[in-house]
């Protein structure tokens, strides 16, 4: 999940009370509208390889 510097906390909140505490996401900061297309790409180019780990980690499956 992607989202900007002032969602940390709602998205750790909401994580926990959905079972998933430590749930990953990606920061960028806020606010990200109005950057221009190199700033983007610049943020998306330090992101790639967070982004990258974080799809690729195995995870130990949940017993239901």
């Amino acid at each position: 999940m992607l989202i900007t510097e002032p969602f940390q906390g709602i998205v750790a909140t909401s994580a926990a009370r959905l079972g998933a505490p430590g749930y990953h996401s990606l920061v960028v900061p806020h606010p990200i509208w109005g950057r221009d297309e190199e700033t983007l790409r610049g943020l998306a180019r330090q992101l790639a390889d967070t982004a990258l780990a974080q799809l690729t980690v195995e995870r130990t499956p949940v017993a239901s």
